[in-house]
Order: structure tokens, then sequence, then C-alpha cells
């Protein structure tokens, strides 16, 4: 459950701090709170899961530098979160580049010019969203038990069901099948059409005889609660799925779906694989890639999935594993690399900013290679968490060091490569600080462009061309027309794959 964060800026205590949104204000009402966190910890990004309202005195993040400023702000962008909300008693100012970054990433940054208590901002909303959860809770096991008698008086037809539900919550109900389109809609809202700017949405898949053969979508306008359709949906999916059995039994290649993405997530790659292919309509000798993808906050990431796919245009099979979602994609083999370029491109524009990440693995020649590319997905998904790469999805192409590296070499070995290569710069890192490793990769990585190199890393061109200049000093020279600078690009990737390694532990 979450509370809208226009409702939580003009609350008590808050209001109290005089809080003013200087930047990211036209993303204010689209923003809802899950939860509300203090905190002076820079790298907090990484603990938090979306959606939540960070407080925090600021002391910290404005003894940062320029360049680490401007990478606060994107990661906890990245992260999905509400809003920041900064004390700026006593005339400090945020600097404008971060302003120009929050407005740029839809991130409100809120200044606090009054001292506030940050616990009791922190208890006073957060008891209000533990309050409304409860009343969700309350509206969703009414509602079940309104549709459970509906069942048991009048049958499980499906649309009476629907109908009921779109009632109660004051939303359009849904159940797709992702093949064949609407089967069944109530409500006001176009059945299928997209969910309204700042309109609430949710989507849980429906199962039938262990099969997932569809979803049920519920769709409200502003004024609706996407913590509360996400909820009812939860608790009325068996219902649900109970009237859709009576009507919309899985095909036999519905099936075969099932039973070999359950395969593929189990590791298998043997000749049922293969007959399981055909079986549900993939040519077996066509290659395949696979991705995953977890959402940050409480939410189910399949529905945000689904539709990135479907606006890519990708022949794709789901599967739901716990929290995460795994896609098997086909790819045309004379255009599977730049099918899967495309596939890329497409994944990370719409899952930009939306608390889902996620990795695809290397493209397989056949779909005997399925398990292993998402075997490679999942350690490329666990690297680029790590990494500070600025993208919702990772391509596995990015990290083949990385996990060559991690399965191939010893750590004796990769120690000894990473200590003869980098050893001074690391050294000279840990006395004087400046994320030396991490330039040095973003350099090289941009084929050595200045420019692009400090556009990523969120430095001034002067400033990048100094720190290089430390690096070069610390390697004995510009390693530009050596040799050494593709030993450098594989051990920097060494370094930055283990922490262990460049931090010296």
């Amino acid at each position: 459950m979450s509370v809208p964060l226009e409702e939580v800026l003009g609350s008590e205590p808050l209001r109290f701090g005089d809080p003013v949104v200087v930047a990211g204000a036209e993303a204010v009402a689209r923003k809802v709170v899950r939860w509300v966190h203090s905190s002076e910890v820079v790298q907090i990004a990484p603990l938090l899961r979306g959606g939540e309202l960070l407080l925090t005195g600021g002391q910290a993040f404005l003894a940062l530098r320029p360049g680490a400023q401007l990478e606060y702000v994107r990661s906890l962008a990245e992260r999905a979160v509400a809003g920041v909300a900064v004390e700026t008693v006593g005339g400090r100012l945020l600097p404008r580049a971060v302003l120009e970054a929050a407005d740029e990433l839809g991130l409100p940054l809120v200044e606090l010019r009054r001292v506030v208590p940050f616990v009791e901002v922190a208890e006073s909303v957060n008891r209000r969203i533990v309050s409304r959860q409860v009343e969700a809770l309350q509206t969703a096991d009414a509602l079940s038990q309104r549709l459970a008698e509906r069942m048991a008086v009048s049958g499980s037809a499906l649309r009476p069901i629907l109908e009921l539900t779109a009632q109660a919550l004051g939303a359009a109900v849904a159940v797709v099948d992702p093949a064949l389109g609407i089967l069944e809609a109530a409500g006001d809202q176009a059945a299928g059409a997209p969910a309204q700017e700042g309109g609430a949405f949710a989507s849980v898949g429906l199962s039938v005889g262990g099969v997932d053969v569809a979803r049920l979508e519920l769709r409200g306008g502003p004024d609706v609660d996407a913590s509360l359709l996400e909820t009812v949906a939860q608790r009325v999916r068996g219902i649900v799925a109970l009237a859709l059995a009576q009507r919309h039994r899985p095909s036999l290649a519905r099936m075969a779906d099932d039973a070999l993405m359950r395969m593929v997530v189990a590791g298998g790659g043997g000749d049922q694989l293969v007959e399981l292919a055909e079986a549900s309509g993939l040519a077996a000798d066509a290659p395949v890639a696979v991705a995953l993808f977890q959402a940050s906050a409480d939410s189910q990431p399949r529905g945000a999935v689904e539709r990135a796919l479907r606006g890519a245009g990708a022949r794709a099979r789901l599967h739901t594993d716990g929290e995460t979602t795994i896609a098997l994609v086909a790819l045309t083999a004379p255009r599977a690399p730049a099918e899967r370029a495309g596939l890329m491109a497409a994944l990370r524009e719409a899952l930009a900013r939306t608390g889902t990440v996620g990795a695809l693995g290397p493209t397989a020649p056949t779909i005997r290679g399925a398990s292993s590319s998402l075997a490679e997905a999942r350690t490329t998904l666990r690297l680029g968490r790590a990494s500070k790469w600025d993208h919702a999805v990772y391509d596995s192409a990015d990290f083949v060091v990385e996990r060559f590296a991690e399965r191939e070499l010893s750590r004796t070995a990769a120690e000894a490569l990473v200590q003869e290569t980098l050893g001074a710069v690391i050294e000279l890192e840990q006395r004087r600080g400046g994320e030396l490793v991490r330039t040095l990769d973003v350099w090289i990585t941009a084929g050595c462009n200045t420019a692009d190199a400090a556009r990523i890393l969120f430095l001034e061109r002067q400033s990048l061309h100094k720190r290089l200049a430390r690096i070069f000093d610390a390697l004995g020279g510009d390693p530009r027309g050596t040799g050494r600078l593709g030993a450098l690009a594989f051990a920097v990737k060494l370094a930055r794959g283990n922490a262990q390694l460049r931090d010296g532990a």
C-alpha cells in the first residue's frame, strides 16, 4: 500500500519543515510513497526497493564531489524512489547541476527549509501506510467473500465475477490471453487500453491446471490506488482462475510452452527440450536468448516485462519463478545479432526507472543452449547490480570478461594479473580516492573518448583529464598506442567484477 507523494508533502509533521519541491515537480503527481526512510548513507540506492521517500540531512551528500552528487541522484532515480527530501537549513542550496539532473530523470527533490524530526515524519507517514494496507486487505477479503458467494449461488461464469470486481473498485477489469487477446472484460474504461497517465495498474497471472494461461488486469484512473489493485488482484486470482477454467483450458501448445520453460529453468538441454520446443511452435535449430527480470518494489515484474516485449515485437515465452520473470526470446538466424541489439535497446527504454531490473543472456545457437543463456543472464544481473552502469537491463555482452574470469580463472591467477597491471592505480585509489579503476574502465569502454567518458561519469571534461593524468602517471604513461591497453581493459573488468581484488581484501 502507498500514499501519494503530494499527500505526504502536505501532511503533519512534514509540512513544518517548509517543504519546497525544487526539481522533478512534474513527476510529483505520479509518485506514490511506499515507505519513508531517513539516511545519510550516500550508497543507499542498492538497499532500496523502489517507492521510498528518502529523508536526508544533506551533509554527506553535499560534501561529495559534483560528479558523485549527480551519480547519487541518478542511482536513486534508477531505483524508482518516490523522492528525496534534503534539509537546507542555514541557506544551503542544492547545486544547479543536481536540480537539472533530477528534472531530467523525473526525480522529485524537496528542500526542507526548516528543521523537522525525521523520526516523527517516518512514524507518521509509515503508520498511515500500514493503516491503508490493513484497509486494502479488508477490502480484498470482503470482495473475495462476495465473489465466492456469487459463484456458489449463480455458478462460475467469468463475466459476472469481473463485473462485481469492477464495480467494487471503480476500475476496469480484464482477463487477457497473451496470444488470443482479451477473453472477457468489465468496467467503464476501455478494456485492454493502456493505463491512463498517472492511472493505477495491476496484473497477476492466472493458472489453470498448473499452467499459466492468462492474466488478470485491473486498471483505474488517477484516484485509484495501484497498491489496492495489486492487493485485490492477488486475493481474487484463485476465484477468477476457477471461473476461467470452465471455459478456457490450456491448449497442448500452451502446456508445451509451460513445460519447455520449466525445463529451461531446471537446466535441461537434451532431446526432450527439443521435442518440447517443436511442440510449442519453436524451431529447434533457431537461435534463442534468455532474459530474467526482477522488480525492486513489491509488485511482480511480469506485467511490465510483457508490455516491453510486446512493444519490441519480440517472439517470447514467459515464465514466473518466484519473484523473477524469465523470458525465452526466439531470434531469426541471419538477423539474430541485429534483433538482439534492438531488443536490448527496447527493453532498456521501456523499463528505465520503473524499478524493474533485468539481464539478457548471450544468444544460444539452438534451443539446447537456452539453459546456459539463462545461467549467464543470472550471473550478468548479479555483476550488473554490483557495477555502476546506468542501465535497467544489463547485457551479458558487456560482462564477457567478468563472466569468463569468474568461471575459468583461478583466484591466484586473477590476483596476479590485476596486481601486475593495475596494482599502482589501486594503491593510489586506496590512498587518495577518486574511483580511479572505474574511471579507467569507463574511459576504455567508451573507446578512449574523453567526452563520452566524462558524460557517463558526470564529470567536467577538465576534471576527467586531471584524473586520467593521475592514472597515467601511476601506469608509467598513456597506454594508448601500446600493447598495455588490451591488458588494462581485461584487468579493470577483473578488478571491478571482484570487490576483494579491488579493495585488496
